[in-house]
């Protein structure tokens, strides 16, 4: 039923992220197009366009995704979806499918338009021209400074940061649609997403105060060092910056969970007909 239901979301929104990838892959071109002039100013305005390509080609799927999934739910044919005879978590687990698996293809897009684009993008750098020579120089010198398997997992986290955008977007138009929110239109699930963010960056901050640890360099490799949340804002400018704290990813993490967990028992409770 899933498979079905992700079909449909195929069916409604190809259009739709059609024309977004369309936007994003003449933005790169004409960028690149700009860039191998090398002309002064008119080579910067090209290299504003490739990157507002490539920085904003998931955001806009996501929240495009985002709109559609709360008027295909809730408002111009919310009823018809909520009267099919699925359970609403059932219908929701599908929608939030398929956005996870539009973002991981929009990522794949913008790795793919990043490694077409680098022999011009590396003449304006003046670096290797072959991406693939440059990626493996990178990796055997992060190699060197820290294990394989932090590598991967701070790539895994980098891209669980993007994924959990469609939650949290998601909870927000499910939880605004409800009663008494429903009645400010879209407006609701603005609101829901603005106190969403207050509390996401409350609960960051309690989570790195709690966790006195980050990630940096000692001994000349990366790795888990002691990192205190009140001390480096005691220190200031004379903090250490070059440490990533790591309180922020279970803060995170359980954020989302919350979400995911509150948006289902709005499927279940609040609005399926089911």
């Amino acid at each position: 039923m899933i498979a079905t239901l992700m079909k449909h979301e195929w069916l409604r929104t190809r259009g739709l992220l059609g024309t977004i990838f369309g936007v994003a892959l003449l933005l790169a071109a004409a960028g690149t197009v700009l860039m191998a002039t090398g002309w002064p100013g008119i080579s910067q305005v090209g290299i504003l366009m490739f990157a507002s390509a490539l920085v904003g080609l998931v955001p806009a799927l996501q929240v495009a995704l985002a709109i559609h999934y709360w008027q295909s739910s809730y408002s111009r044919t919310g009823y018809f979806t909520q009267s099919l005879p699925v359970r609403g978590t059932t219908i929701f687990t599908a929608k939030l499918l398929w956005a996870l698996l539009v973002s991981l293809v929009g990522l794949v897009a913008v790795l793919g338009l990043m490694l077409a684009a680098w022999p011009v993008i590396a003449g304006q750098l003046r670096t290797e021209r072959n991406p693939f020579t440059l990626i493996s120089q990178m990796w055997s010198g992060y190699s060197e400074v820290a294990p394989a398997s932090l590598l991967v997992i701070g790539i895994v986290l980098f891209v669980g940061m993007i994924l959990i955008w469609p939650i949290q977007y998601f909870f927000a138009a499910s939880v605004g649609s409800e009663s008494p929110l429903n009645r400010l239109g879209l407006g609701g699930p603005v609101l829901v997403f603005l106190g969403l963010y207050f509390v996401t960056q409350l609960v960051v901050f309690v989570g790195m105060a709690a966790i006195p640890w980050g990630i940096g360099v000692t001994d000349g490799q990366l790795g888990v060092v002691s990192w205190r949340l009140f001390s480096e804002l005691a220190a200031g400018d004379s903090g250490a910056s070059d440490i990533m704290p790591l309180g922020f990813v279970p803060a995170i993490l359980l954020v989302t969970i919350a979400c995911l967990a509150r948006t289902l028992h709005s499927w279940r409770r609040k609005v399926s007909l089911v």
